[in-house]
């Protein structure tokens, strides 16, 4: 699942092998070839892949980062307004495939990969972007060449999760078992600069702060891991999610908020700034879609948690759990709202 980054349109990749599309403003979705008595409706198929569909990445919205001069020569940011000209598909057929969102129809087929491409995503200014793969590589693209420019190579495993630093000179991969690092890459050598270690679980998602400071990887455990770029190093480890996967994290505006959503059907808030050692107030007791959760203070007190129950860390702000639907996509509006997708499972 994807949301557009105008937050205008969410995109939904499924197992019978095509792309679902919906207006989130429920209005009708027209393409340029429609026929002159076709009636659009909110919501459009995508159909070209021949296996599951298992990510999607929207292209930067057109106006969302633009400046525009105003008459008394100064500067003024444009509104967060106009919509993404791409998508951007991957599939278990090891294809990937660019759709224009003003037709509806795909343009380039890119075959590269050797095995089921499990996530994509196009760099923070556009025409590039990166894919990864159970063939163990992650690859660098552009939208006007059919072949990659770059393989990012050394992950043991299948690369599971990719992500762009903020300047897009960075990317960063993420590889399951027996791997689970994280690498981070320079685009233009092609080489690893940073490994990150220290996961338990296989890693499920990856997201870099908007500073460019951090990044935050998380894994089936349900444990978020926050990593200081600069140092090289774990900034802490945040607990909370039930085990099945944290399938997606996203950053505030600030820098100052993490969002994460997972299997367990919640979507949960969390503090990145380094925490206190002595801290040991974890306070949030409830009941949410994966069991009871206990004081992290009385962990630190040598109680030990039984069976099911999930160990909730300091660091999380609040939990918002859902009813038993696992949460697929989190994201931060430019007015740091939170938008949640997922799938309700009866």
């Amino acid at each position: 699942m994807e949301f557009s980054g105008d937050n205008t349109l969410v995109a939904v990749g499924t197992t019978e092998s095509y792309i679902r599309i919906w207006s989130l403003e429920n209005k009708p979705l027209t393409s340029s070839i429609d026929p002159p008595d076709y009636h659009p409706s909110s919501s459009r198929r995508l159909i070209g892949h021949s296996g599951p569909v298992y990510a999607l990445s929207f292209s930067p919205s057109i106006a969302l980062n633009e400046a525009t001069p105003s008459t008394n020569g100064t500067t003024t940011n444009a509104s967060p307004t106009g919509t993404p000209r791409y998508l951007l598909s991957s599939s278990a057929d090891s294809t990937i495939r660019l759709w224009d969102l003003s037709s509806y129809t795909n343009l380039v087929v890119y075959k590269s990969h050797a095995a089921p491409v499990w996530d994509i995503r196009f760099s923070p200014h556009g025409h590039y972007f990166v894919s990864c793969s159970a063939d163990r590589t992650a690859r660098l693209w552009s939208t006007s060449h059919i072949s990659p420019h770059r393989l990012f190579v050394g992950h043991d495993a299948s690369v599971d999760a990719v992500a762009w630093h903020p300047n897009s000179a960075y990317v960063f991969t993420a590889a399951g078992a027996p791997d689970r690092s994280v690498r981070m890459w320079d685009v233009q050598r092609g080489s690893a600069v940073r490994l990150f270690t220290g996961h338990m679980g296989n890693i499920t998602a990856l997201a870099a702060s908007p500073n460019g400071k951090f990044v935050a990887s998380a894994d089936d455990r349900g444990e978020v891991l926050l990593w200081d770029l600069a140092a090289g190093r774990l900034v802490k480890r945040m607990r909370g999610h039930g085990r099945g996967g944290v399938w997606s994290l996203d950053w505030s505006v600030e820098s100052s908020v993490l969002v994460s959503g997972g299997a367990d059907g919640t979507v949960r808030v969390w503090d990145v700034a380094p925490s206190n050692p002595s801290a040991v107030d974890g306070k949030v007791i409830g009941d949410g879609g994966a069991g009871a959760k206990i004081d992290a203070g009385q962990l630190q007190a040598g109680k030990k948690a039984k069976g099911k129950d999930v160990v909730v860390s300091p660091d999380q702000i609040s939990a918002f759990p859902t009813k038993k639907s696992p949460v697929y996509k989190v994201r931060f509006t430019q007015m740091n709202l939170v938008v949640a997708g997922g799938a309700y499972l009866p």
